[in-house]
């Protein structure tokens, strides 16, 4: 029998190989219907879903790190915090800046220097802090200006040395030192622990 004879009124009576095919497209058109119009969403969020549980299961131990290391993560935290409160601690506020000067002083005066000049400049606002700039010039030996400086950086407080010049004197064998240094004041807010 041919394909072209078959009529689709009088499929019962189709052989059974015809019959098998018709009812296997007829199965498989159902199932792509079915799929197409009820699981393709079903399908679609189900992939979602899929894809959330692996960011998911990559958050948690993520979280899970930092959870364990949590008591590390404390302890380092609390070490920042004492050794920022150390920093803090060195830089002078309004109160000791005039103090900051004597103590200069006092360092140059005890290695045997004279001062001709000692004074603040202009402050200079930075973003996190504020760099208050002062200049002293002063006269004396070679040792002595070496242990002025030691000195200068055994301070309990932060001060850099930003320029200086070191001059002979024409006349004597001193020598002349004139210095711009740095010390800075915080313009933000103590730690919390």
């Amino acid at each position: 029998m041919n394909l072209r004879e078959l009529d689709i009124n009088e499929m019962p009576f189709w052989p059974a190989p015809f019959r098998f095919g018709a009812l296997l497209l007829l199965v498989i058109i159902c199932l792509g219907l079915a799929y197409h119009f009820l699981l393709s969403d079903e399908w679609s969020a189900y992939q979602k879903e899929q894809a959330r549980e692996n960011q998911l299961k990559q958050d948690y131990e993520l979280k899970y790190q930092t959870a364990v290391n949590l008591p590390v993560y404390q302890e380092q935290l609390t070490q920042l915090n004492k050794d920022l409160e150390v920093l803090l601690d060195m830089l002078p506020d309004d109160d000791e800046t005039a103090r900051l000067l004597d103590d200069i002083t006092l360092v140059g005066t005890r290695s045997g220097l004279d001062f001709d000049r000692i004074e603040w400049l202009a402050a200079q606002p930075r973003e996190f802090y504020t760099a208050l700039p002062m200049r002293f010039d002063l006269q004396g030996g070679y040792h002595q200006i070496g242990d002025f400086i030691g000195q200068i950086a055994g301070l309990h407080r932060i001060i850099s040395v930003k320029d200086f010049t070191l001059q002979r004197s024409d006349l004597s064998e001193e020598l002349r030192l004139n210095v711009t240094a740095e010390t800075y004041r915080q313009q933000t807010l103590r730690a919390q622990p």
